[in-house]
């Protein structure tokens, strides 16, 4: 599953960012884990709209990096 590094949701403001592990779909992506600095699992903690801003992130980085619509990951 491909990985991107994303804002801390809990602490914007914060240096270290968050490890976010993904899957695509034909709608976006699929949040499986969001790792913060210490490696733990923040996901399971965040409200959904921070989920949402994850997800918006990811989608906006790679339509950057790519061209245009969701990524195309393993």
């Amino acid at each position: 599953m491909p990985c991107h590094p994303c804002i801390d949701s809990q602490d914007q403001y914060v240096r270290p960012k968050s490890l976010v592990t993904f899957e695509t779909a034909a709608d976006g992506v699929w949040l499986v884990s969001a790792h913060d600095a210490s490696d733990n699992d923040i996901l399971p903690e965040l409200e959904d709209l921070q989920r949402r801003a994850l997800a918006s992130e990811i989608l906006e980085d790679y339509r950057h990096a790519r061209g245009s619509g969701p990524p195309t990951g393993s």
